[in-house]
């Protein structure tokens, strides 16, 4: 077992298994936490012992998106032009999940919004409990939610309606729309994730590798990361716009989180959608600050 501050990783009967290890922050995902997730998926990549991979949250959550801090933490600065010519820490995704030979599987629970989203989305195949929400509620603030490979997945109506409104959706509706590969009680995550791994790693490494090389080709083809290219330059213009140009913009939540704290700037972004969000109200109650 390696050691990280911010993930867990272990390989044990030819799979690793990568957990998201910030429960006391919904596995917000910062960006020592994406540096740390990207440089396993490489290491898991490269072992031979290792013939698929697991992603999974600790806590409460898979993950509730990117850390609202993460603009202090220098991942996003604030001019466009700099995002556009630098590199985004989730290019990763496409390096060490989407380009990775090993299968990678996400399995989520509860919130997994946003940037979570993202993440379980570009993993091969996502195993999502019964209490999992999914959303981009960041479109609250002008983020483009087309700069994930939810279009590709759920079909252009059901992402206008996702897009327009910053909504979640539960597990079942997820894997309706085509957002998820199962859903299983969460009572019986684990069980599943772990039967459906060993299975993989039963067969030849170069099967998995080959076919997932076929089936990738083909939405890459389609120019799939063309169209993340340019929906991620629309989200960062959108986040350099100054706070009297966009109002309740990034700028805005990001001055209420700097002022307030993370939960203040959340409950800033979602003020107005206390009935849309009712989905999410048992989950969202904490009575102390466990995880």
């Amino acid at each position: 077992m390696a050691d990280y501050e911010n993930i867990i990783y272990e390989v044990r009967d030819n799979v690793a298994r990568i957990t998201l290890n910030r429960p006391e922050r919904l596995n917000a995902l910062s960006r020592s936490l994406l540096q740390e997730l990207g440089e396993a998926l490489d290491r898991a990549a490269v072992d031979e012992e290792v013939r698929c991979i697991v992603i999974k949250g600790a806590g409460r959550a898979f993950s509730a998106g990117y850390d609202m801090n993460v603009q202090t933490e220098g991942a996003l600065p604030g001019d466009a032009l700099t995002m556009i010519l630098g590199q985004h820490p989730t290019d990763m995704y496409k390096k060490s999940i989407w380009d990775n030979p090993k299968p990678v599987i996400a399995q989520v629970h509860s919130f997994t919004l946003a940037g979570g989203g993202q993440l379980a989305c570009h993993c091969d195949i996502t195993i999502a409990a019964d209490d999992a929400l999914f959303g981009y509620p960041p479109v609250r603030y002008a983020s483009v939610m087309a700069y994930m490979i939810w279009p590709e997945l759920v079909g252009m109506k059901k992402a206008k309606q996702l897009a327009f409104t910053g909504n979640m959706i539960n597990a079942q509706e997820a894997l309706r729309t085509g957002l998820v590969s199962e859903v299983v009680p969460r009572d019986e995550l684990d069980e599943r994730v772990e039967a459906l791994a060993a299975t993989i790693a039963k067969v030849p490494p170069e099967s998995t590798h080959l076919n997932k090389m076929a089936i990738n080709h083909y939405y890459e083809s389609q120019g799939m990361f063309q169209a993340f290219k340019y929906a991620e330059h629309l989200m960062y213009i959108s986040y350099s716009a100054p706070a009297d140009l966009l109002t309740h913009g990034l700028q805005d939540v990001d001055r209420v989180t700097a002022e307030q704290g993370m939960r203040a700037g959340f409950q800033y972004m979602n003020s107005g959608y206390e009935e849309e969000d009712l989905i999410a109200q048992g989950q969202m109650a904490r009575p102390t600050r466990t995880p």
